[in-house]
């Protein structure tokens, strides 16, 4: 991870010469970009200029968050299309709550992809060992042509671990600026 002192020797933001290199389409480009950032909402207060510079920091401590670790073959699979992490992100609540769910609920649940599509993912992912064909954690099924589908354990595992890796590495950087 790099410091401040670092960054800014890296990209050069000490010197004033920093905005006259900019041609002034990049610097009409970065200020309209600037004022659409909502610094505000940070847990800790920063200029914009401050922010800038730190940014880059923040994106070197989370960009190892957004790489697949050996063995994360499932959430790989499951991010790697919008519609798979839709499906995923489905299956995963219905889970965390005792919620059944199934092939035709996820369907209804996304009109912008066919039963067919949705089918094929579902199917994809419990051939792979990703989801598995089991009762809800909190009720009995009602129905038993009706087959619930519900994440992996090692699913469950990669997904929560990455959570909380996400987690602490926005409190560790908070709390280098509070």
């Amino acid at each position: 991870m790099l410091t401040k002192i670092e960054i800014k020797q890296k990209f050069n933001l000490n010197n004033q010469n920093y905005k006259k290199r900019l041609n002034d389409q990049d610097l009409e480009r970065a200020k309209r970009i600037n004022q659409r950032l909502n610094i505000n909402k940070l847990p800790f207060k920063i200029s914009l200029d401050n922010f800038c510079a730190v940014y880059f920091e923040m994106y070197e401590s989370l960009k190892p968050l957004f790489k697949y670790q050996d063995g994360n073959y499932a959430m790989k699979w499951c991010f790697s299309t919008s519609k798979r992490m839709k499906v995923f992100l489905l299956i995963f609540e219905a889970n965390e709550v005792g919620k059944e769910i199934y092939k035709e609920s996820i369907s209804s649940c996304t009109p912008e992809y066919s039963y067919k599509t949705i089918a094929q993912i579902i199917d994809d992912g419990v051939s792979k060992g990703f989801f598995e064909k089991l009762a809800p954690r909190n009720q009995s099924t009602k129905d038993s042509k009706i087959r619930n589908i519900r994440p992996s354990e090692d699913l469950i595992v990669q997904f929560v671990n990455w959570q909380i890796d996400l987690i602490s590495t926005f409190e560790t950087f908070q709390n280098k600026y509070r």
